[in-house]
């Protein structure tokens, strides 16, 4: 993240804790249900809503940045499937946004020159070929490792892992390609709602063997491994009470959720939620309606307090000023960018 982005959400949460002022400092946005791969956790390629046009995410960004917006998180469904995505990325940059995108990889090869100004992609990858393809598709291993030769030393980029039954004891091989190619790795447990998501109570590991895998993160961090998620949000999920419910009426860790308040999520048909967990909960207003600045105060999430979304919580963290975890994040994104091969 550039220097003024920093210091501008700096500002913006300042503001929020002196004088409880409400501002979209991260905006995340589904801009396709569309998607290359069929992941046995996820049901977003079955959502039929209606996708923004280029010009209507233009519009989106322009709202955005003016009401102070410093971060834009791109995803879908498979972001990379938009002929339009260099364009969004672009016209983003342009408007000096923070960009992040989410992909499967499965197009990476083909468009990483459309990404060139991209600050950050993140690849998902859930192991080994066989616990991948489980956890994914067949054939989706290959994928991400060419996705992974094509973006090392040219582009930032994490990989997310999803941990299930299928892939609880791949986080050695995981942090092996982490050291080998040269990224960070961030993990989290299943918990899209139950609209986004499918398959969740099978493919959920025993709660026991879940803290293992997270004690066992949480021990190769501080031996220095190549781990994006902070012990913050790791200790977080060890501590969450029953990993099958996604979210809790309850805060977790006396951590104060900040969805609807700093950061919200764009469904793909312009309405606006706190987070991508409450889609479908409560009424949304559109912002091709009414505008995005009367849609973002009308957001409410009185039906939760906690959730064990990694990146909702490491927000949460952040903006709760959380000492640790802002060190923690500075250091990743410090460590991430050192990966990029210089070219004269």
């Amino acid at each position: 993240m550039e220097l003024r982005n920093i210091i501008r959400m700096g500002w913006g949460v300042f503001c929020a804790h002196a004088w409880d002022r409400k501002g979209p400092l991260n905006v995340m946005l589904s801009i396709t249900n569309r998607c290359s791969c069929r992941c046995n956790y996820c049901n977003i390629f079955n959502r039929q809503t209606r996708e923004l046009k280029t010009t209507e995410i233009f519009e989106l960004i322009d709202q955005i940045r003016q009401l102070g917006c410093q971060r834009l998180g791109l995803w879908g469904g498979e972001p990379l499937l938009r002929d339009d995505i260099g364009e969004i990325i672009n016209y983003a940059k342009k408007k000096k946004l923070f960009v992040t995108l989410d992909s499967n990889g499965y197009l990476l090869p083909q468009k990483i020159k459309l990404l060139k100004n991209l600050d950050q992609l993140i690849l998902a990858f859930d192991g080994p070929k066989q616990m991948h393809d489980l956890n994914k598709e067949e054939g989706s291993f290959e994928k991400v490792m060419a996705a992974i030769e094509a973006a090392k030393g040219k582009i930032k980029f994490w990989t997310i892992t999803v941990l299930t039954k299928n892939n609880l004891d791949s986080i050695d091989f995981i942090l092996e390609k982490a050291r080998e190619y040269n990224f960070l790795a961030a993990f989290q447990l299943l918990h899209h709602n139950d609209i986004l998501s499918r398959n969740q109570s099978a493919l959920l590991p025993p709660a026991q063997e879940c803290r293992e895998a997270i004690q066992k993160l949480i021990l190769a961090k501080h031996k220095g491994q190549p781990i994006a998620s902070s012990e913050s949000y790791l200790r977080y999920i060890l501590n969450w009470p029953d990993y099958k419910k996604v979210i809790s009426p309850d805060s977790i860790n006396g951590l104060k959720c900040w969805a609807g308040r700093l950061y919200c999520n764009v469904d793909t048909d312009g309405s606006l939620f706190p987070c991508s967990l409450l889609i479908g909960k409560g009424k949304a207003l559109n912002f091709l309606e009414v505008g995005f600045k009367k849609a973002f105060n009308n957001l409410r999430h009185e039906f939760c307090n906690a959730c064990m979304g990694g990146c909702f919580t490491e927000y949460n963290y952040l903006y709760s000023l959380h000492i640790n975890t802002i060190i923690d994040w500075l250091n990743s994104m410090k460590r991430t960018k050192s990966f990029i091969v210089r070219r004269s």
